[in-house]
């Protein structure tokens, strides 16, 4: 690190910050995030309650320059929807570079962005910080993964849009024989079921070695449909004790890659 950002904790410059504010926005169902620089890349964290818990991942290769303090924990809590309206300022059709600088604890998130298309326009912003709080760990390492299924995002975002809005549970049901699944949405009054057998052009994985029933409330599966519509494909991976992770990726032009993934605790049993 040079002595022009040994000041600082964290600094970062990406030749756009068009594709972060997309995949920011996907996880916008908050209006705080807890962001935090990590030597391989960028995470960012929200959740709802104790039921949701989405991220976003940006490694450090899509970075033109990336540097982390190895001494700190670059950890805070912050408005996602500000950092977002930030990172757009100069609207949405327009590539501006971007660079972050966090000079430690308290402090705020600096942006510098400039419009690609006016060399001799740029605007500084400053984003208040506060201390993290704690995340869930929702994940337990004694859970068996008992399938996984990768499905194409534009054909599942289609499907999860055409289920009926007055329900408000859905029912995942996953078998290694025909129709391998089953997707049953509950309401007062209305019941809709969706076979998809592992042949169907949205499956291009499937594995699953005995039957499984898991059940969510359908909101919170309705959290991932923005992350749905900027990405390539979703995994679906669900462990024994029902938690469902939902992995999406996003591939952009030069090939390299950003993540969300959304973690969504099951509904108990009556």
């Amino acid at each position: 690190m040079d002595e022009g950002t040994s000041q600082y904790y964290f600094t970062a410059s990406m030749d756009s910050g068009k594709t972060l504010c997309s995949l920011l926005k996907a996880i916008q169902f908050q209006e705080t995030a807890i962001f935090c620089a990590l030597p391989e890349g960028l995470k960012l964290t929200v959740e709802e309650g104790k039921c949701v818990q989405a991220s976003a991942y940006v490694p450090s290769d899509n970075f033109t320059e990336y540097h982390v303090r190895d001494d700190v924990d670059v950890m805070f809590k912050i408005s996602i929807a500000v950092l977002a309206e930030c990172l757009n300022i100069f609207g949405s059709g327009e590539e501006s570079s971007l660079k972050m600088y966090y000079r430690g604890e308290g402090s705020p998130l600096l942006l510098v962005l400039q419009p690609q298309s006016m060399h001799n326009v740029m605007t500084d912003c400053e984003i208040s910080t506060q201390t993290a709080d704690s995340v869930l760990e929702l994940r337990d390492e004694d859970a068996a993964e008992v399938a996984k299924l990768v499905l194409k995002a534009p054909a599942f975002l289609g499907l999860l849009a055409d289920l009926e809005r007055s329900c408000d549970i859905i029912e995942i049901n996953l078998s290694p024989e025909h129709p391998n699944v089953s997707i049953v949405t509950y309401g007062m009054q209305d019941r809709s079921c969706i076979d998809m057998p592992k042949s169907s052009d949205m499956v291009q994985s499937f594995s699953c070695e005995s039957p499984v029933t898991l059940r969510y409330q359908l909101h919170h599966i309705r959290l991932i449909m923005k992350a749905l519509g900027i990405s390539t494909k979703v995994v679906l991976r669900c462990s024994s004790n029902g938690l469902l992770l939902l992995q999406l990726k996003l591939e952009k032009e030069d090939q390299r890659q950003m993540f969300s993934e959304f973690y969504i605790v099951p509904l108990l049993d009556d």
